[in-house]
């Protein structure tokens, strides 16, 4: 090791080339190295959807999703599968265990097979689409907006989708709260008999006479000849001079005469509202390969370069650039991270050469280690400072002062990196969501170590030959000269009167200091076990979004949830006057809350979503969203008739749902009544709020049976569904290429008729023979209501129940430990065939800790296996070893003084945490050895070993503590994700501090007398 420091101190040329180059590499990886929001990763799960038009949730659920789930149970690597029935549209999800995105791909390949096997799906079903879902976040949204007519807004917008997909760095772009263009053939009963037309003759007439259709090649002598019959209609006026009907004397009656034919939107409720105005959006996602700073700054140019083109009445607005996510966090290392520029550049050249991206993730990384890096950057400094006050020359200073503790200092390294290899093993989703945060952490960690032993002595060489120039030139820098003498008389004094007493009082009573320890360390336990300091995975931290959801039963009108949406808009408004316009902008979407938080969403006319976007948290220091979102709850007021409206603050992460337990079975009813029960004791709960289940009773609905006598008319079961269809959903005559848009040309029922039950009376059944019968004539029809949605898990039928909660007042894990213990075992007998599962948070923390436990017990396995290579002994690694828990209490207190709960990022810090107190107490021990061997007594070895390790302990301490006071100042929304862990490792570290200096002497002591103890009984036995 010493020849490594021998060639630095002697080659400072070689050296500073090596940094250079390490510099300028990182810097190009930099302006080379995708950005993104989170990693892009597989979720392991395979989504199969099919569109069947026009049917009912138990039509689906008979006809795609048990088909579907029967087809694919026996493939191998499925472990769960879900669906999900709903009017119009089933989904079938494969939940896969496998360990390689090769064998997801095989799966994936496997169920398109077994899919494509169907054939006993329903004919007016579409193919199924299967693909593999993957975690891909949205870049940056445009609205597009104002009080014009809905075709406008959508040709503005796709006018800018395509500007954008154009422009270098964009591949992907689609558009939101808008509707699908169709044209709509529609034809009155009145007409249908007046003409004694059908739907199929009408739809027939449109298909043969709408088409392009190749008909061969002309071989001719003078070369050849295509063919084509060209006759493809591609706008609604076009479709008017189709002939439908041609009497002997010559008179057409064409589809126009007899028809309203509309070249409009789909016949679905459901559009956007932008600050109260009717809008249009386009969504930018981003590829693997595609960087989300770039994207975000072409759309933000974009959109200020066109805001003076667009029509009159139509404005452009951005929305939900999580860029400035990213953003945030790289200038948060920034201002921190100067102290491991060279290591960190290194760092990012592996990392990209690894095929990782700089995301919230891997950057959360490089800030989390700036203080183990500063660590070992002090040790050596401190250690070569001291043989160099010893006299010795600059070179001779920094090998021996370097090589003493080089080796000490490799293996704390080592053991740090051992502690951070069980992230890399973190079962389910949460190990895909941080497996870039370890990688991270061990790749800086090596590059470090490599940078503290080929270039530090190198500087340090070179500033201790500065600093023996500058002392023959005292009266040029007196002043620097002085404070530096002040600084260490002080320092020498701490440890002369104070710490030197301190440790003398620890070596007299070693074992009342650890009974001491052992006491303070179990009050802290009982203080989490007690549930004074709780433990939540994701914290609800503060946020710039606020969002509101209403629903009414299924079947309302959609002007009712409009109004609704309306008031809800304006209670945001109206809180600018009181809140010193914190509310920047407020987007609704009408007719469709989409999924979010692994909670399914709702389509229909009946629901409608929210979203307020708050000044960001730096612009209302003093203003949480809590308080906002309080006072908006209490604006909007209370709405009678809503089946359930929720107002939340958007935190994200990939936890879910704070309590969600879903109620498996055959049988809806026992589900219903089950679910019931547990929502009534869910809200028993002191801070359980929006107690909610996912099932919902669906529309009305009228039943047709064909009656007796029906079929002596020639008039089928089949006849009757399929001219119902045709004349309340519609037929697709034909579909269309316009552009980018894919149209359907549906025939059906005019407007009037489709919307009103005399349509239903009036109907008229046609026969084969051209026969017209009354509907009511030939079914019998029953009233009743239909589900909204069937959701399945393995087969079985399934109810949700989830609740949100405050966490100021509850904490979702031991609420979820209460019901499982008591409650649940207890529900599952009063109902059988009732069973229940956890799923949200809590399934995500079992899963995800179990697998951290695991492997954190192997990892220190591993570093008492190091510790005892660097030792040489079986009993010295327990000292330290013995200290990793006792330096949890500061974290613990820490979380109490500043009001949080423990959390994933606390676990990180003190993960991290651990890495320092192994370090600065490995080497110590280290040092009591070396004075040991060098003929020191015990106890003097001891004492003058803390004194000299003292100094580089509490710079260390101070040095982190200073890195990371920045973070536990800021008040930007991304800081309030990482402040947990700044807190475990600040205040770890000041207990971690007193822990190396005199507990773990202490135990080195109680340890050696133990072994003398042992060694006297064998000598006497």
């Amino acid at each position: 090791m010493k020849s490594i420091i021998r060639w630095s101190t002697n080659n400072h040329v070689a050296v500073n080339l090596l940094m250079i180059f390490i510099v300028v590499t990182g810097v190009l990886t930099l302006r080379s190295m995708r950005r993104e929001v989170f990693p892009q990763f597989s979720l392991d799960f395979i989504y199969i959807s099919v569109v069947y038009p026009g049917a009912s949730p138990e039509e689906i659920e008979e006809g795609i999703c048990i088909k579907i789930e029967e087809q694919i149970k026996g493939i191998e690597g499925i472990t769960k599968i879900w669906s999900s029935a709903s009017e119009s549209f089933g989904s079938v999800t494969a939940e896969l265990d496998v360990d390689s995105d090769s064998k997801v791909q095989q799966i994936l390949d496997e169920i398109k097979t077994e899919v494509d096997r169907i054939d006993t799906f329903p004919g007016d079903s579409e193919k199924p689409v299967i693909i593999e879902i993957v975690l891909r976040d949205p870049v940056i949204s445009v609205a597009i907006y104002g009080d014009v007519p809905e075709r406008k807004l959508r040709e503005v917008a796709e006018n800018i989708r395509d500007d954008l997909t154009d422009a270098q760095g964009i591949s992907q772009a689609n558009l939101l709260g808008v509707r699908d263009y169709e044209i709509s053939v529609e034809i009155s009963e009145e007409d249908l008999r007046r003409y004694r037309l059908t739907f199929d003759g009408v739809a027939d007439a449109v298909r043969t006479a709408s088409l392009d259709l190749p008909g061969g090649v002309i071989k001719t002598p003078g070369g050849d000849i295509l063919v084509r019959a060209k006759g493809q209609r591609y706008f609604g006026r076009e479709f008017e001079d189709i002939p439908l009907i041609t009497d002997q004397d010559g008179t057409i009656i064409r589809l126009g005469d007899v028809a309203e034919i509309i070249d409009g939107f789909e016949d679905v409720d459901r559009w956007g509202r932008f600050n109260g105005k009717r809008m249009a959006m386009v969504q930018v996602t981003r590829t693997a390969e595609e960087d989300i700073i770039e994207i975000s700054r072409t759309v933000r140019d974009y959109v200020e370069t066109h805001r003076e083109m667009l029509p009159e009445g139509v404005e452009l607005a951005i929305w939900g650039d999580l860029s400035i996510m990213v953003q945030d966090r790289i200038d948060l290392l920034s201002k921190n991270g100067v102290v491991g520029i060279i290591s960190f550049m290194g760092a990012f050249f592996v990392l990209d050469w690894h095929g990782d991206t700089i995301n919230m993730i891997s950057l959360f990384a490089f800030i989390m280690t700036l203080g183990i890096l500063v660590d070992d950057a002090i040790i050596f400094g401190e250690n070569a400072y001291s043989h160099h006050t010893r006299g010795k020359s600059p070179s001779q200073a920094v090998i021996d002062g370097i090589g003493e503790v080089a080796w000490p200092v490799v293996m704390a390294v080592t053991t740090t990196i051992v502690a951070f290899t069980p992230l890399l093993f973190i079962a389910g989703i949460m190990g895909k969501f941080i497996a870039v945060l370890p990688t991270a952490v061990i790749i800086i960690l090596i590059v470090s170590l490599i940078e503290a032993l080929l270039i530090l002595p190198a500087h340090l060489h070179g500033a201790f030959s500065r600093s023996s120039k500058r002392q023959a030139q005292v009266s040029k820098n007196g002043f620097q000269l002085r404070m530096v003498k002040k600084v260490d008389e002080t320092m020498q004094h701490v440890i002369n009167r104070h710490y030197a007493r301190a440790i003398r009082f620890v070596i007299r009573n070693r074992y009342f200091s650890l009974c001491v320890a052992i006491a303070v360390l179990i009050v802290m336990a009982g203080l989490v076990a007690g549930g004074r300091v709780s433990f939540v995975l994701f914290p609800k931290t503060d946020s710039d979004w606020m969002i509101a959801e209403v629903s009414y039963p299924l079947g309302t009108p959609v002007q009712l949830t409009e109004d609704t949406i309306m008031r809800i808009e304006d209670a945001a408004i109206s809180l600018n006057p009181e809140f010193a316009s914190k509310v920047q902008n407020v987007l609704s979407l009408v007719g469709q809350i989409p999924p979010r938080d692994w909670k399914s969403g709702e389509l229909g006319g009946h629901a409608g979503q929210i979203w307020v976007e708050l000044l960001g948290g730096e612009g209302r220091p003093k203003v949480r969203a809590e308080a906002v979102l309080n006072a908006w709850r209490k604006a909007a007021g209370d709405i009678p008739g809503v089946d359930s409206l929720t107002f939340a603050i958007l935190h994200g992460g990939p936890a879910g749902n704070p309590i969600e337990v879903q109620l498996i079975g055959k049988d809806f009813d026992l589900l219903k009544q089950a679910a019931g029960e547990l929502k009534r004791e869910i809200a028993t709960y002191p801070g359980t709020h929006d107690i909610m289940d996912d099932f919902k009773p669906g529309k009305e609905e009228k039943k047709l049976r064909a009656r007796p006598g029906a079929k002596s008319l020639g008039i089928t079961l089949g006849d009757i569904a399929k001219q119902v269809r045709q004349a309340f959903y519609g037929e697709e005559a034909v579909r269309i290429q316009r552009g980018r848009d894919d149209i359907k040309v549906m025939v059906r029922y005019a407007e009037a008729e489709r919307h009103s039950l005399a349509g239903m009376e009036d109907m008229r059944i046609r026969t084969r023979l051209g026969d017209e019968v009354p509907l009511e004539e030939v079914a019998e029809i029953d009233h009743g209501r239909a589900y909204s949605t069937v959701r399945r898990v393995d087969r079985k039928r399934v109810i949700t129940v989830f609740s949100d909660l405050d966490e100021g007042i509850a904490n979702a894990t031991e609420i979820v430990s209460d019901l499982k213990a008591n409650f649940l075992p207890e529900l599952e007998r009063k109902y059988p065939g009732v069973h229940f599962g956890m799923e949200g948070e809590e399934k995500r923390r079992v899963e995800s800790m179990d697998s951290l436990w695991r492997g954190y017990i192997l990892a220190l396995m591993g570093m008492y296996l190091l510790l005892a290579t660097q030792f040489r002994s079986y009993v010295q690694p327990l000292a330290i070893m013995i200290a990793i828990p006792f330096g949890l209490v500061g974290a613990v207190v820490g979380h109490m003084l500043m009001g949080l709960d423990i959390t994933l990022m606390s676990l990180f810090g003190i993960v991290a945490l651990s890495g320092i107190v192994v370090n600065d107490s490995l080497i110590l021990i280290d040092f009591i050895n070396r004075a040991i061997r060098d003929g020191t007594p015990l106890d003097e070895a001891v004492e003058a070993s803390g004194k000299a390790r003292f100094r580089p302990v509490i710079l260390t301490s101070l040095t982190t503590i200073a890195g990371l006071m920045p973070l536990l100042l800021e008040r930007s929304f991304q800081a309030q994700f990482l402040i947990p862990m700044a807190v475990s490792i600040c205040f770890g570290l000041l207990v971690a501090t007193g822990l190396t200096l005199l507990l773990v002497p202490a135990l080195y002591l109680i340890i050696k007398d133990m072994s003398g103890f042992a060694a006297r009984l064998v000598g006497k036995a």
